[in-house]
């Protein structure tokens, strides 16, 4: 087999400087997603009408549709969208006039969120009703206790499934190269179509990909157990 290291260590600068764009689309989806599910989570909680429902049809979209699918109707459809709302359907705007980068994590935050709300909605679900009622019993208003008690432990179960997600979105972010944003992936495809050289370059991002993995899971695990000790719980060594 002609394997060639050399090819790898040239082709690395370039793997390390699409870093930054693989960790912009890994953390901006996972970060603000998190918000809009803790908010979404909320409305299916509290059952509220018709924004209950609207929010279990966002779910089941975004959870059901893959993200390849998703990252083409978003970099083909917005500026369909754009020229029908403000061209009267004159091709105007193209998929290539607007930046890939956006449509991506726009598509990768919409998705995040989705997910996210039902891993915030089991996580605030787990907690005990009745810390609740004791905490009205004891004058705090539904905001404080929400605030104090509620959202504190719900954090904490909620950390294992949301850094495995967030691990996940490290791997899946990878297929925006298909709307040619240039990440790792992307990166490690173009200098193995340049040198011919598949196997070296995939390997070579693999690599980091399993770097990275290691490294957040480390992190991840040791946040983790400050925040079970953080709140009390008694965690095995």
């Amino acid at each position: 087999m002609d394997f060639k290291f050399s090819f790898i260590w040239e082709t690395l600068p370039s793997v390390l400087a699409a870093v930054p764009i693989t960790m912009l689309l890994t953390f901006f989806p996972v970060i603000v997603g998190a918000v809009v599910g803790f908010f979404l989570a909320l409305v299916r909680i509290r059952k509220i009408p018709v924004f209950s429902q609207l929010v279990a049809l966002y779910l089941s979209f975004f959870r059901s549709v893959p993200t390849l699918l998703l990252l083409f109707i978003a970099y083909f459809g917005i500026p369909k969208l754009l020229n029908f709302t403000f061209n009267g359907g004159m091709r105007v705007v193209s998929p290539s006039s607007l930046p890939s980068l956006a449509s991506a994590l726009l598509v990768l935050t919409l998705y995040a969120s989705a997910f996210i709300c039902e891993i915030i909605r089991g996580a605030l679900s787990s907690v005990d009703m009745r810390q609740m009622e004791a905490a009205h019993a004891l004058g705090m208003t539904k905001f404080k206790t929400y605030i104090r008690i509620v959202i504190p432990q719900a954090i904490i179960v909620a950390l294992p499934n949301y850094f495995n997600f967030v691990l996940g979105m490290l791997k899946g972010s990878s297929v925006v190269f298909v709307i040619s944003v240039m990440d790792m992936m992307s990166v490690a495809k173009v200098a193995a179509e340049d040198g011919y050289r598949f196997v070296e370059a995939y390997v070579l991002v693999g690599v980091m990909y399993v770097i990275f993995s290691v490294v957040f899971s480390l992190v991840f695990g040791r946040v983790e157990h400050w925040g079970k000790m953080h709140m009390g719980i008694i965690v095995k060594a």
